[in-house]
């Protein structure tokens, strides 16, 4: 019996120095994916201009191709939002029928980043708006995360 419990003893050695720590360490850190830094600065802001008793957003249409949305779509969530009329022009540019303040055409501008555009689960820009029927989800294209969202 004293040696079934030897041959356990160095079996259970000889399992330590085949699989030590910094092996495993290692080996799971290459199969981690590749984590692709997310800057702040690749995300543009708002062109505001007053025409009148208007409010254009002069690089809406930049603006929503550089973060991947349908200007529709944005222009759908500020006006629903802010409650008053408005429409995209021949270019694509937000005109709302009312004066707005740079602030909070910018706080909102945030929180549709936030809510719409942002990963939950690694925080990039880098990903879509989709939608299966009625259901409204973002695809990380960074980590391939899918998160399902309000609808607008």
């Amino acid at each position: 019996m004293v040696r079934g419990v030897k041959n356990l003893i160095e079996e259970d050695i000889e399992i330590k120095t085949v699989y030590n720590y910094e092996a495993l360490l290692s080996r799971a850190y290459t199969k981690l994916p590749v984590k692709r830094s997310s800057k702040a600065y690749d995300i543009p802001t708002l062109d505001v201009d007053y025409i009148g008793e208007h409010t254009m957003v002069k690089n809406f249409n930049y603006v929503s191709d550089r973060i991947r949305r349908e200007p529709r779509i944005m222009m759908r969530f500020f006006l629903k939002e802010l409650a008053m009329p408005g429409a995209l022009d021949d270019k694509n540019n937000l005109v709302i029928y009312r004066k707005v303040t740079i602030k909070s055409l910018q706080e909102l501008y945030n929180r549709f980043l936030e809510s719409y555009v942002r990963c939950a689960n690694c925080g990039s820009y880098d990903t879509e708006l989709g939608r299966e029927g009625k259901v409204w989800y973002i695809r990380c294209l960074a980590c391939g995360a899918k998160t399902y969202v309000k609808p607008i």
